[in-house]
This record gives C-alpha cells, sequence and structure tokens, in this order.
C-alpha cells in the first residue's frame, strides 16, 4: 500500500497540471470538431462502410443465431396491373435531389463542386428522357389507332385459314390414298388377264388315238412352266425345240408327231384367214402370230399363261491386276531397308529360287539386291496370276527344283502379301480379315487357292519369323516381325 505522502504529491502534480491547462486560451476549433459539435447526432449516424470493418471488432460470445418464427415468403407477389408503381420502385430523380441536398448540406464541411455539377448534369439527362419517352408513346399510340384491326383478330383469321389448308390437304391425301389403291388394282387384274388382242384359236381335228388322248389330257392347275437360264443356254434346250415345230420328242417322249409341220401352234386357215388376203400376206401373218405366241404367252382351252424368262447379259468382271497397272511408288527409307533385309533373311529362298546370295549375319559374300530391285521383283511375282497348284506342292517344288520359268502359287500370293504390307505406311501393317480377304481376290483371279492355302499363306510367313499376328490392341493385325530381328541379331 503506497504511503500517505504519495498520494497527496500525485494529487498535488495533477492539480497543477489542470491549474496550467485552464490558464491557456482555448484555440479555434477545426472542421471536424464543429461538424461533430455542431450537427444533429441522427445526421451523423450511417452503415459502415466495407473498408472500415477493420476498425471495430465484435466479441464471439455476444453473436447469437437470430430466431425468426414467421412463414418466409417463396417469392414476392405480382401487381396485376403493370402501370401500378411498385411500393420499392423509386424515381431516378428522388435520388438525384437527395444526392444534391446532401451535397449542399455539407458544403460548409467541405465543398463538393464536381459531384454538384454530375447531379445536375443527371437531371437535365433525366428531364429530356422523360420527353422523349412522352413523344415516343404518343407517336405509338398514333400509329396503333391508324392500323385498323386489331392483332387478335388477325390471328384468328390465320388460325382458320390453317384450319382449311389442313382440312383440304387430309382430302387430297385421302384421294392420293384411294387413287394409289385403285391403280394397284388395275395392275393386278391386267397381270392375271390375258392380252385382250390375242385371238381365240382352233385345235386341229385330231389325226389319230394318240393326237386325241394328248391333247384331252388334263394340265396341273397350279402348276406354272417357268423358263429357266440353263433351259434357254442349253442347245437341245426346250425353247429350242418348240422353234422346230413339227418336232416335239423333247419335250414328252410319248408324244406324237403330228403329220402338218405347222399344226400344233397355228390354226387353220380357214377359221382366221381373210379370202381377200394373197399367199405371202398368209404366211407373213402366220410368222408374226408364231413370234407372239413365243415372245408372251402360250394358250389353249384348259392351259394357263407361260412365263419366259430371259437371262440378262452376265457382267465382265475385270481382271485384278495386270502388268500395266500403274502401282502406287514406295518411298524408300531406313524402314523398308530393314523390312527387305528381313525379307531376304527368310524367305529368300521363296522368292527367289536358286539365288546365289549370302544372307547370313556379317555375310561378306554378295549381298541381295537392294531394296528397289527387290520391292520391282516382288511387284513383277505379285502382278501374275497364282496356278491351280496348292501351296504345300508349290512350296516343296520351289525349294527341290529350284530356278523354274514359271512362279508357284506360293511365290505369287506372298509377293502379294508383302507388295500389300509394303504399300500401307507408315506402320506397313493391316488387319487379318482384310488380309484374308486379299489373298483370296488373288487365288481366286487364277482359278482359286482355297481358304485354308490363303491361311498357310499367311502363317507361313509367320513360322518364318517375317511377319506377326498383335492382337494387343483389341484387333488382329498383321505386321512385319522386326523385334525378332533385332532381338536375334
Amino acid at each position: 500500500m503506497a504511503s500517505l505522502s504519495d498520494q497527496i504529491d500525485r494529487l498535488s502534480r495533477n492539480t497543477r497540471a489542470i491549474r496550467a491547462t485552464t490558464a491557456h486560451p482555448a484555440a479555434v476549433s477545426g472542421p471536424f470538431t464543429r461538424a461533430v459539435l455542431s450537427t444533429p447526432l441522427g445526421d451523423l449516424i450511417r452503415d459502415v462502410d466495407p473498408s472500415e470493418l477493420g476498425l471495430f471488432s465484435l466479441p464471439e460470445s455476444e453473436i447469437t443465431r437470430a430466431e425468426f418464427t414467421g412463414a418466409t415468403p417463396l417469392k414476392r407477389a405480382q401487381s396485376r396491373r403493370d402501370d401500378v408503381p411498385k411500393p420499392k420502385d423509386i424515381d431516378p430523380e428522388v435520388y438525384a435531389h437527395a444526392a444534391l441536398k446532401c451535397i449542399d448540406r455539407y458544403n460548409a464541411v467541405r465543398p463538393m463542386p464536381r459531384a454538384q455539377a454530375q447531379v445536375t448534369a443527371i437531371l437535365d439527362r433525366l428531364s429530356l428522357v422523360r420527353e422523349n419517352i412522352q413523344s415516343l408513346t404518343e407517336t405509338l399510340q398514333q400509329v396503333q389507332a391508324v392500323e385498323g384491326p386489331p392483332l387478335k383478330s388477325l390471328i384468328h383469321e390465320e388460325e382458320e385459314r390453317i384450319r382449311t389448308l389442313q382440312t383440304r390437304l387430309r382430302a387430297l391425301q385421302e384421294r392420293k390414298k384411294s387413287a394409289t389403291t385403285s391403280k394397284g388394282t388395275s395392275r393386278r387384274t391386267n397381270t392375271v388377264v390375258p392380252p385382250s388382242n390375242s385371238k381365240p384359236r382352233t385345235l386341229p381335228s385330231p389325226s389319230s388315238p394318240q393326237e386325241h388322248s394328248f391333247w384331252n389330257t388334263t394340265a396341273a392347275t397350279a402348276k406354272t412352266l417357268h423358263f429357266t437360264d440353263n433351259i434357254l443356254d442349253t442347245t437341245d434346250s426346250l425353247l429350242n425345240e418348240q422353234a422346230d415345230i413339227g418336232d416335239i420328242s423333247a419335250i414328252s417322249s410319248s408324244s406324237p408327231v403330228p403329220t402338218a409341220k405347222e399344226s400344233l401352234l397355228i390354226p387353220q386357215q380357214d377359221t382366221f384367214s381373210d379370202p381377200n388376203l394373197s399367199s405371202k400376206e398368209d404366211t407373213d401373218a402366220q410368222k408374226e402370230h408364231m413370234g407372239d405366241v413365243y415372245d408372251h404367252n402360250v394358250e389353249g382351252e384348259d392351259e394357263k399363261p407361260v412365263v419366259i424368262i430371259k437371262s440378262a447379259a452376265e457382267p465382265i468382271i475385270p481382271p485384278l491386276t495386270t502388268p500395266g497397272m500403274k502401282r502406287p511408288k514406295l518411298k524408300v527409307n531406313g524402314e523398308i531397308e530393314r523390312i527387305v533385309a528381313r525379307i531376304w533373311a527368310t524367305i529368300g529362298d521363296m522368292i527367289m529360287p536358286g539365288h546365289l546370295f549370302d544372307t547370313s549375319q556379317g555375310a561378306t559374300g554378295s549381298k541381295p539386291n537392294p531394296s528397289k530391285e527387290t520391292i520391282a521383283h516382288l511387284q513383277s511375282l505379285s502382278d501374275m496370276s497364282p496356278l491351280l497348284t496348292s501351296p504345300s506342292v508349290s512350296s516343296v517344288s520351289s525349294t527341290a527344283v529350284g530356278t523354274s520359268a514359271t512362279p508357284t502359287s506360293q511365290q505369287v500370293l506372298t509377293a502379294h502379301l508383302l507388295i500389300s504390307l509394303l504399300s500401307s505406311p507408315p506402320e506397313f501393317s493391316l488387319s487379318l480379315n482384310k488380309v484374308k480377304n486379299l489373298l483370296a481376290i488373288k487365288a481366286s483371279s487364277g482359278g482359286g487357292v482355297g481358304a485354308t492355302g490363303t491361311t498357310r499363306i499367311l502363317y507361313g510367313c509367320v513360322a518364318k519369323r517375317l511377319l506377326k499376328i498383335d492382337r494387343s490392341g483389341g484387333e488382329q493385325v498383321v505386321k512385319f516381325d522386326l523385334q525378332y530381328a533385332e532381338g536375334y541379331s
């Protein structure tokens, strides 16, 4: 506890300081002092700016969650009429006049001539905008009065017009449908009914009991005779026998040969001929009638129409490849050099039997042909047609006999496979299905090596470690096996 003397000394010091302070006259008050002491307290209250939030602190213990028990509206109620002003919508003139009033009130504290000029310009602009809006509104009202009928009447007229067009469209569609149906029925009727220009014929009187029994035999009711391409192409076919009217032994061996050559299909002259016609005209009429009978239908008393199907001309299939066909040029690079070296190391004896090249690793003898000459040799082999010998026989003959004048089918198909792969840069690969199709097409051009033979060509190259089938990418791809060559070397 401080002593009494110490407290008396502190009190005396404070007294002297107060006396010295009151002895000096008061200084002139500044603008801030005048604004705080002279302005009403209510005008000094305002919201805190975001930049001033750091000047205040709020104890966390005093922060509590506000509870509101009333119903929260989901959305603001909309006014029924658009022209009724909303309670929160304030005219811009009100804000401008309020700003001008604040500027005039604090003009004594701090003059703001620039802000005052801006507010005055805004008020002038607002007056001009109000006048412009008023003039445009009057112009719009005048234009609407001159236009005539309202928009609703135009909408009703357009809707009525659309309904009329839709009704007309439905009627036209029904008419089209009925016309199509009637046209189809008439076509079917015309197909079944014989031609109207056909003349009724009278069969000649039978000359023997066998002929009488032949013509009185009942025909099958549901059977229609069709002439196929095989019958039309055969020299002894039914059509050729019908052209020889007097001999129908090719149709039925039990049918008799008529005495008259034209007694079967040509009617009697006294029934259809005109007495005014000459014999030449009779012959022409008979020939015309015979052509009509053979080109259309042959009808009897109990027979049905006979349809003759004419064979269409077979399309001419061009050869797959020819020696003069222009092939895409292969650009020789390092990759092709490696592939050619791999070809000579694996199947060199097969593509060029009896060659004297040294294809071993680190060879010192004569080296194989360069890449361009090798590719040209493969292209010449690929342009040839494969022989009809099987791949197994051709492989044996190629290794046993040596150099032959005519390449075997294995050499041709293998060269075709290699050229196809070399023509697919930059990977030099093809899908397995495409390779099989290419080999099958090439084999069929020479008369046929079966599917098994073409597969042996591919898997023979795989067995020689020249090609490989990559199945890692989800699709089977045939490519050159150069990785094995690198590992082997």
